[in-house]
């Protein structure tokens, strides 16, 4: 599946999540400040998103992701991302606006950094993922 197919259907999705038109989704476009999303709207988004590709999005997705690279798993301090988990963050999500993931950012705050890009990146990563084998 190309990354063009899989926005037209996460267009679909977010159309019927958001109740928006579909050529307001942009891959620039930021979930919640773009489009109006909020965090149920988030997580009714990976339950369709789940359904749609027959993928898992785990919660906390991106902070496991980041936490895994992190020498010794420190990823925030009184509630503050660490430096390493700042530049974590950076690899693993180039597709946001940088210039946010500044000391003082919180844990909180990274579903306010997900663009529509992101989640196409993230559903081809997992497409294309090996499938454990069947028992």
């Amino acid at each position: 599946m190309t990354d063009q197919e899989i926005f037209e259907k996460l267009q679909g999705l977010l159309k019927n999540v958001l109740g928006i038109k579909p050529e307001l989704v942009k891959p620039e476009s930021v979930l919640v400040t773009d489009l109006g999303a909020e965090s149920i709207d988030l997580l009714d988004l990976s339950f369709l998103i789940e359904d749609t590709f027959g993928i898992t999005i785990e919660p906390n997705e991106f902070e496991k992701e980041v936490k895994s690279r992190i020498p010794g798993g420190v990823f925030e301090r009184e509630g503050a991302l660490t430096p390493e988990a700042l530049e974590e963050l950076r690899r693993a999500l180039p597709e946001v606006d940088q210039t946010r993931l500044v000391p003082g950012f919180r844990k909180a705050e990274i579903p306010s950094l997900l663009t529509v890009s992101v989640f196409v990146r993230l559903i081809r990563r997992k497409l294309e993922a090996p499938k454990p084998p069947a028992a």
